[in-house]
């Protein structure tokens, strides 16, 4: 267990022990939230300084500088939160009259990664860089021979090299090479029981016997996996109708596959749709032919409308403040918002937010393009949702539980990509796109949310059923196949065995609790619900209206949707998020349904285009992975 460090703490247990008054109990606890949080503002101190190296004139964005204060960063990071929870974790919370003291106390007397003791938590730090290299280290060798083109990098090289190939063949040896590389003497299956170890070591800290519950910490839900899960199965009558659709793609452009007409999809095929959702040249039909039918293109439209990342910027910051959000003052733009170099990035750049209170800092992405505003606006909506938090007490200045900032995100970025939107900035000609158009880019979207969705949960699932001893280490590859059948209709592209460890990247990415792949699935789900609720109280989506269909919903100006997500952001992690979340949809749970209305066009089409084409939906693998 972490032990508590002398001083205020001291007072606590004399209090507890010796019935000292119970005002000088709350006061003793405040005194160590206030020292925390001066501590804390050191840490901000260097979060400032990062954003200034970074964006003084004539300094490298990797240079040593910078790299040292990210590293002070993290370590004051740890020992703040290390030592508060040791601290917090004497306080007896009945003891405590104010029901914002005791939510502090419940919230930060208990940590994932940083929880573990010093020597545990650098092994830890050690151990995802490992796995940060699995996917973003060049040490592939497709073809063996790596003199010529030198080693690639799963991301993004190889996956580039997918995207745009037309060869199977390319795909397997791809696919292959990756796992054989990373996982040659086991070396990622051992990084992985090394982690998982570690992850059971903090769960014990916390007192959890359930390991997952300190996975799943701050959505305070009793098998939390199990609500994904019931929001999988709701989705999944229109998951199967377009796994049938891209099935029968599969079968016409890839014969050596030997897709089944009732069978599940390759593995490396999957990987390659959901990478080409919005490339022009995928390998799989949208609904409709023929030029006229295709998407408008606005790159061009961009250009001269909104001219630069900065006039974009603006136009992002000017949504919120229609919704009767916080205004960004010119101040904000002359001293904290600065463009990225160009070399930084790449072309999937994001921008950045800084926080360092009073303040908040944004670098922007330099690139000019449709996808780039999208996300531009739902970086603006964290901006707006720091600027509101940080009034709040110190441990609660957060989001309510991790990825329902995410959530709110993306109800502005879905909004801002709509027909009626780029009608609104000049950039479309109309407010709406013809039936036959909609409909394609309901399917691209389609593609990019509906497939990325399983894999989230998929991902997840398989890594808390072994943290939880549900999966044992000899089963690890044929249980992580057996899910990707059961929730996604996909099979390896070749014999496999229980010995081999064949997890993608997106899993390793999740490992991460920053970037887990819990997370990713909450914004996914929940930013639907948050935008089919916003899109109601603004009247731009009418059920059973035609001329205001959820998809081509863009609730700008709404001072009815800008209310509810004022009012979430003003409680930070007041509340439990059932709560906040319940302001906006008036619903305690999680629910498919904002997906399900959202494509309900596009799951009408495929059902009666799979029904003429007489195909079925569902799967059946084949058994590819031999238990050893």
């Amino acid at each position: 267990m972490r032990l508590p460090f002398l001083g205020v703490s001291l007072i606590l247990l004399l209090s507890v022990t010796f019935g000292i008054g119970q005002s000088s109990y709350e006061l003793a606890t405040k005194q160590i939230l206030d020292r925390a949080k001066d501590r804390m503002r050191h840490v901000w101190s260097l979060n400032r300084r990062i954003f200034v190296q970074l964006t003084a004139k004539g300094k490298s964005p990797l240079g040593g500088q910078v790299l040292n204060s990210k590293l002070e960063v993290e370590a004051e990071t740890y020992r703040l939160f290390y030592d508060l929870a040791g601290n917090l974790s004497v306080v007896s919370v009945a003891e405590l009259n104010d029901p914002l003291l005791r939510r502090r106390v419940q919230r930060m007397a208990k940590l994932q990664l940083q929880g573990l003791r010093p020597k545990d938590y650098e092994q830890a730090k050690d151990l995802l860089r490992q796995i940060h290299n699995f996917v973003n280290g060049p040490l592939v060798c497709p073809y063996e021979d790596c003199s010529a083109r030198g080693s690639l990098a799963m991301y993004p090289q190889i996956m580039n090299k997918n995207m745009h190939t037309k060869l199977y063949e390319d795909l397997v040896i791809n696919w292959k090479a990756w796992r054989r590389a990373i996982n040659e003497k086991d070396v990622a299956k051992n990084t992985f029981i090394g982690y998982v170890r570690l992850l059971r070591i903090a769960a014990t800290y916390n007192g959890h016997v359930t390991p997952s519950r300190t996975w799943y910490l701050n959505y305070d839900t009793e098998n939390f996996q199990a609500e994904m899960e019931a929001v999988v199965w709701e989705i999944m009558p229109l998951y199967r109708e377009l796994h049938a659709y891209l099935r029968r793609e599969v079968q016409a452009a890839y014969p050596k596959a030997d897709t089944k007409s009732d069978g599940a999809i390759s593995a490396p095929i999957m990987d390659q749709i959901l990478s080409q959702d919005w490339y022009p040249h995928q390998f799989f039909r949208t609904p409709h032919q023929g030029r006229q039918h295709q998407l408008p293109s606005v790159h061009r439209r961009l250009e001269e409308v909104l001219v630069t990342p900065v006039k974009i910027n603006r136009k992002a910051a000017e949504f919120f403040e229609s919704l009767g959000l916080m205004v960004m003052p010119n101040i904000f733009y002359d001293r904290f918002s600065r463009r990225m170099n160009d070399e930084e990035g790449g072309a999937e750049c994001k921008s950045q937010v800084y926080y360092f209170p009073p303040d908040v800092a944004l670098r922007y992405c330099p690139k000019l393009d449709y996808k780039k505003m999208m996300q531009i606006h739902g970086t603006m909506a964290e901006l707006q949702y720091h600027l509101y938090k940080m009034q709040l007490p110190f441990g609660l200045d957060t989001e309510p539980c991790p990825g329902f900032g995410a959530a709110i995100a993306e109800t502005v970025i879905l909004a801002s990509g709509t027909p009626r939107h780029l009608h609104r900035l000049h950039i479309l000609l109309n407010d709406s796109l013809t039936e036959e158009q909609s409909l394609n880019r309901l399917f691209r979207m389609g593609v990019h949310t509906l497939i990325a969705v399983p894999q989230y949960f998929i991902n997840d699932k398989f890594l808390v059923d072994v943290m939880d001893g549900r999966i044992g280490v000899k089963d690890y590859n044929c249980a992580y196949w057996g899910l990707q059948d059961k929730f996604a209709g996909v099979q390896p592209p070749l014999q496999r065995l229980n010995k081999d460890f064949d997890v993608d990247f997106k899993f390793y990415r999740g490992l991460n609790p920053e970037t887990s792949n819990t997370k990713k699935f909450l914004a996914e789900i929940l930013g639907f619900q948050f935008y089919r609720s916003f899109c109601l109280a603004s009247g731009q989506y009418k059920p059973g209206d035609p001329n205001f269909p959820l998809h081509n919903c863009d609730f700008y100006d709404s001072k009815e949707a800008g209310k509810k997500i004022r009012d979430m952001m003003q409680l930070g992690a007041t509340r439990h998020w059932r709560d906040v979340m319940e302001i906006a949809t008036g619903e305690r749970k999680l629910s498919g349904r904002g997906i399900l209305e959202y494509f309900a066009p596009l799951f009408t089409w495929l059902k009666e285009r799979n029904k003429q084409l007489d195909i079925e939906p569902g799967w059946d693998a084949d058994e590819l992975c031999r238990r050893d």
